[in-house]
């Protein structure tokens, strides 16, 4: 029986959430509770009555919706509207101050301070928070796209549910990281193995792997917790500062470092680095190095990106950092790449080391494993190369038993028994360090090439990568890349993955997406089928300056450009050689002398005719040695079956240039500046169609700048800068206008550079 009225139960429910979100931010957050847990508890029983007594009056953001709701039948996928990007690494303080130095040259000796603050050490994530409540919550995933763990996120009782602002924004989107403390991470073990199941390995794969379950009431049991260090995209709210960010942030009842410092100088910086590693103790989240950030969001948009990294900001991760494990090597296998080549692994007994356990990891060759006296048996020093890569740092002989066995490479392919060898260096000077397999049929190297095809980098096949590689080549389905655009659906989805007295099929669904995938594939961007190809030496920076150079397959092919380059830097290396005035190689009489400098007149003139060729083309990242791998590749029978079987599966890459050369149009050899947001597309949507013109964009205005292109939620610095140097405004609709587009403004919230 009710005890109360509806209007008097409404306005008693809106106390009691407020009241119990109170005490669970001082709890959770502020690490303060203000009362017992009995008192707590009497208060959730009372809130839980009432629900129960008016169901229509419970709202997302009540305390009991954290409980979590009736499984999942899986995540759904979340697109970005910016990036989540990763930093770029300093490795030793001299990389830091070269970041220093970047950024002061960059802003030319205008006043900046950094930002310093822990690097957690967590799972990545962003909020999305509208008109104060929370709405969506995802995982970073490649960075473009994530998985929707909104049912799972709301479990978790440091995240509030609704923003404790009395206006909040229209939008509000937070980034950082989930991680489950020791103690946390410890007691959810203890209650794993006592239900006699496996326990977590350590607390970031703890982490990882809550977030992940399909059942949110399995979450809402896991200590885990969550931090915050950035904005992403926001509407009715700006910062000045990355400071004042996660000043709001606090007050709204997010919980942010609990450790950060505010400085000026590249010394005060390191010294704040150093001492944040110092107090790490304190605390609640293992980190793996400092953030250092500049401080003003102003000075963030004309440093802009670096690569796929912001300028603005670096991970200071020195290698005396670096966290290392003793273990034992039980054996050492041999892997075989798609160019052929032997790499030796050390098998180990798995270790935890810097919040995974590692069982594996890279020797490199045989001379390393020589230099190093690494033996089968040994017990070794590992740690994380780059904070990624597990490597062998040393044996330590003073623990060997005499049982220890010596190791040498294989005098044979171990996965197809075809013979090995060292080629000889390009010098002359003796043999490869690498062995590579003779064998361009080994079923190794054919899987290996089919994954790198398949790569998101590449042509983003998803689902044909590891074991798949390895079975459509072991079953004779895939024996070159391009057999795949012949498969049929039914015989990828009945491919076996497992074994014959244990299979394991592929399936329909899995088979209808590699079959989409491929379809799209056909049309994908010239540059990433360049990638693809795996031509030696081509990277994807390289693709893409190939690509905008060339507007299909066959002209890459048969370029007039790339043979250039080759030419230009062959006449370079024989001017040099043959230069009268050498030290190294004097002419031996007046003969010879005149006789090399005829050839010398006859190499410059060549040499100015090809510099302006090939200046007119504006070849930028195209270097000897990639020209020449691109030559080499498609004038091997290899590169002239590619071009014929490409047109022969009817696949044509989608250019992006025009005319084969630069674009004829308002784009051409220009660059240009974008600031604000557009509504019509994504900013590397932009950036692609201005290249695909033959374009090229800046994250800071120059004189040399063509035009600044203005979205909405711009900042002023850059407008301001461009009326000072005299360079042009582009409004968004003047620039479809110039790609030859109508607008089409995508609904929803607008969004503000702030990663």
């Amino acid at each position: 029986m009710r005890c109360m009225d509806r209007t008097r139960a409404q306005r008693r429910l809106r106390e009691l959430r407020e009241e119990i979100a109170g005490h669970d931010h001082r709890y959770y957050v502020l690490t303060k509770p203000a009362i017992s847990d009995a008192a707590y508890d009497r208060l959730y029983d009372e809130l839980l009555r009432l629900e129960a007594d008016f169901p229509d009056l419970v709202t997302p953001d009540s305390p009991s919706q954290r409980v979590g709701g009736a499984p999942i039948a899986g995540f759904g996928h979340v697109r970005h509207t910016l990036p989540m990007l990763s930093l770029e690494k300093a490795r030793t303080d001299r990389e830091f101050e070269l970041f220093d130095a970047r950024v002061r040259k960059a802003l030319d000796g205008e006043p900046f301070e950094y930002h310093i603050e822990p690097k957690v050490d967590g799972v990545s994530l962003c909020l999305h928070y509208r008109d104060g409540e929370l709405v969506l919550a995802a995982t970073r995933g490649d960075g473009e796209v994530g998985d929707d763990i909104t049912a799972n996120v709301r479990t978790i009782r440091s995240v509030p549910l609704r923003l404790r602002m009395a206006k909040p924004p229209a939008f509000l989107e937070v980034r950082g990281e989930a991680y489950m403390d020791h103690a946390g991470f410890a007691r959810a073990n203890e209650r794993l193995v006592a239900a006699g199941e496996e326990p977590f390995p350590n607390p970031r794969n703890a982490t990882a792997g809550s977030l992940k379950q399909l059942d949110p009431r399995v979450v809402a049991t896991r200590p885990l917790s969550a931090v915050f260090y950035a904005a992403g995209r926001t509407e009715g709210i700006r910062f000045a500062t990355h400071a004042e960010a996660l000043a709001c942030f606090r007050e709204a009842g997010l919980p942010t470092p609990s450790l950060t410092f505010v400085c000026g100088a590249f010394r005060e910086a390191l010294e704040r680095c150093h001492e944040m590693k110092a107090r790490e103790g304190e605390l609640p989240y293992p980190i793996d190095g400092a953030v250092v950030k500049v401080n003003r969001l102003d000075q963030w948009e004309r440093l802009g990106l670096k690569s796929k990294h912001p300028a603005y900001a670096i991970a200071y991760k020195p290698k005396e950092w670096l966290e290392q494990a003793e273990t034992r090597i039980r054996d050492i296998t041999v892997q075989v790449g798609r160019g052929g080549t032997l790499t030796p692994v050390a098998e180990l007994e798995p270790v935890f080391l810097d919040g995974s356990t590692v069982s594996r990891a890279t020797l490199h060759n045989a001379d390393e494993i020589r230099r190093k006296d690494i033996r089968i048996g040994d017990a070794v020093v590992v740690e994380k190369a780059g904070m990624v890569i597990p490597a062998v740092v040393r044996p330590i002989p003073e623990k060997r038993s005499g049982a220890e066995k010596t190791f040498g490479m294989p005098d044979r392919c171990p996965a197809c028994g075809g013979p090995v060898s060292r080629g000889q260096l390009a010098s002359g000077a003796g043999e490869e360090v690498a062995v590579r397999c003779e064998n361009l049929q080994c079923p190794a190297q054919k899987a290996r090439r089919l994954e790198y095809f398949c790569q998101r980098a590449a042509l983003d096949i998803e689902g044909v990568g590891g074991i798949v590689a390895d079975k459509l080549t072991e079953s004779g389905l895939v024996d070159d890349p391009f057999d795949l655009y012949r498969l049929k659906p039914v015989q990828l989805a009945t491919l076996n993955l497992g074994t014959a007295e244990e299979p394991r099929v592929f399936g329909e669904k899995n088979a209808a997406k590699v079959v989409a995938a491929l379809e799209r594939s056909r049309t994908a961007p010239l540059s990433r089928w360049l990638f693809a190809l795996g031509i030696p030496d081509i990277g994807e920076i390289t693709a893409f300056e190939l690509a905008r150079l060339h507007d299909s397959v066959e002209a890459v092919a048969a370029s007039a450009a790339l043979r250039g380059i080759v030419r230009l830097y062959a006449l370079r290396d024989e001017r040099e050689q043959v230069n009268p005035r050498s030290r190294l190689r004097k002419p031996k009489d007046e003969a010879e002398k005149a006789a090399r400098e005829a050839r010398v007149t006859e190499i410059d003139a060549e040499l100015s005719n090809l510099e302006s060729a090939l200046k007119a083309v504006r070849v930028v990242e195209i270097g000897p040695v990639g020209a020449a791998a691109v030559v080499s590749f498609f004038e091997s029978s290899r590169g002239r079956a590619v071009v014929k079987t490409m047109k022969a599966r009817g696949i044509r890459p989608s250019s992006e240039t025009a005319d084969g050369g630069l674009a004829a149009g308002p784009f051409a050899a220009k660059t240009f500046v974008l600031t604000g947001t557009l509504e019509s597309m994504g900013r590397d949507e932009a950036k692609a169609e201005i290249r695909r013109r033959g374009g090229d964009v800046a994250g800071s205005v120059s004189r040399q700048t063509a035009g600044l292109i203005v979205g909405g939620d711009a900042g002023g610095t850059k407008s301001r800068a461009a009326e000072a140097m005299g360079v042009r405004v582009i409004p968004e609709a003047e620039f479809l206008a110039m790609l030859g587009r109508k607008p089409t403004p995508v609904t929803g919230p607008k969004q503000t550079e702030l990663l």
